[in-house]
């Protein structure tokens, strides 16, 4: 399998940060597979070594083996043996839309819009902070994240999504928020994305992307936050949509 390799950013060294010691094969296991479902990590990307993954997280080699087998289990990870091979992320996107699809129905209209309310929140007050702090080239990284319409697919939207709201956190130059916003879209990004699997979506999705990044560059905080939350507003309201939608099925 050709491994997919990307820059490093402050989100995917997070994916491998430290691991706390409770329970730690189950913990390394949630956290890549939350990192799976996320799009932090791709379809097709090379994970490191079992090695390398156990210094990195600051485990054991068996404990970093065990949540692996685990991942391939769940259909998660593919282990290629011999030269070039090594565990490579395998997301099923329909099996994960449904499995995804399922989680949003389990959940009351209370809980989804509470924890809607806490993602904006966080992630508007992110927008504010980077509309003061970007310079210019961190705003051309910012426009480089958003992809071409013409080559893009549903999971390169949530990729690109989930990307530059870590990317606008990380301007904020506040390592706790960064960590929120990283916990927050391991947690409930998945989820708000489900419906970008609507191809009609697509173009509000970079529309609302450029004209966020259009108020960061203007150093307009304000309007950031407000581009923030409007775009996080129409996100939601079609999560809930579905969410109607899913309930009125079962």
């Amino acid at each position: 399998m050709a491994a997919i390799r990307h820059r490093s950013t402050r989100a995917r060294t997070a994916v491998f940060a430290p691991i706390n010691n409770l329970g730690r094969a189950v913990r390394v296991e949630q956290r890549l597979a939350n990192a799976i479902w996320s799009g932090l990590l791709r379809d097709g990307e090379k994970l490191p070594s079992e090695t390398e993954l156990a210094a990195m997280l600051g485990v054991a080699t068996v404990t970093a083996r065990e949540a692996l087998i685990s991942l391939r289990a769940q259909g998660l990870v593919t282990t290629v043996r011999g030269r070039g091979g090594g565990s490579f992320v395998t997301r099923p996107v329909h099996a994960a839309d449904e499995s995804l699809k399922a989680l949003i129905s389990a959940m009351s209209r209370v809980e989804l819009a509470d924890r809607g309310i806490h993602y904006s929140s966080i992630l508007s007050g992110c927008a504010e902070l980077a509309a003061e702090r970007a310079n210019d080239d961190e705003v051309e990284e910012l426009l480089s994240i958003v992809p071409e319409p013409a080559t893009a697919g549903a999971d390169a939207w949530r990729h690109a999504d989930t990307e530059l709201n870590l990317a606008i956190a990380a301007l904020s130059h506040s390592a706790h928020l960064t960590r929120n916003v990283i916990r927050l879209e391991m947690e409930f990004g998945a989820l708000l994305r489900v419906p970008f699997a609507d191809p009609n979506s697509w173009p509000k999705i970079r529309s609302d992307q450029l004209q966020l990044i259009a108020a960061i560059a203007e150093h307009d905080p304000a309007g950031a936050r407000l581009q923030m939350r409007s775009r996080l507003r129409g996100q939601l309201g079609q999560l809930a949509h579905l969410q109607a939608q899913q309930r009125s099925k079962s």
